[in-house]
């Protein structure tokens, strides 16, 4: 799976919403991507809910929230959460998410992963994803770096609860 550190793909997207595709890496915002199991999952659609109702906190700290959906799952979405038409599962691979994964990944706007997580299909699994809140609290992290200034500092960072220090 990518990992901390790595760099989102520069690839596009068919927006399942309206036309014209989507940058994964698009390097004027920071980005959420939720990633679905490829199966009906409610354990997903519930987290999907959540990723809606956390999206006005994303977009306080310039972040957006996309979802790479898989071919035949169909999902709404709270308007400003982007669906993402990933039929082909390229965008699954080259995130290095497996097929029985869902998983969320954060990254600041030059695509530089700040967190990556993946579950399984098992029950209860979805509970160890970020929470809607914390991708807020790690959006806004991201958003008031400012290294030519040293913010934040290396203490900060080593007491951070994000993994960075």
């Amino acid at each position: 799976m990518t990992s901390i550190g790595a760099i989102l793909p520069r690839v596009s997207f068919p927006r399942r919403d309206g036309p014209g595709t989507v940058a994964l890496n698009n390097t004027t915002t920071a980005t959420v991507v939720f990633v679905p199991h490829r199966h009906p999952c409610a354990a997903c659609a519930a987290y999907l809910g959540e990723l809606g109702a956390a999206l006005g906190g994303l977009q306080e700290w310039a972040t957006r929230a996309v979802v790479l959906m898989p071919a035949g799952l169909t999902a709404s979405a709270e308007r400003g959460v982007t669906l993402l038409d990933d039929a082909s599962g390229v965008g699954r691979a080259r995130l290095g998410i497996d097929d029985d994964q869902a998983a969320v990944i954060q990254a600041d706007r030059w695509g530089a992963v700040y967190q990556a997580k993946a579950v399984g299909p098992e029950p209860g699994s979805h509970v160890e994803l970020p929470a809607p809140h914390e991708l807020v609290g790690l959006a806004k992290f991201i958003d008031i770096q400012c290294p030519e200034c040293e913010v934040p500092s290396k203490e900060w960072l080593a007491a951070s609860p994000f993994p960075l220090g």
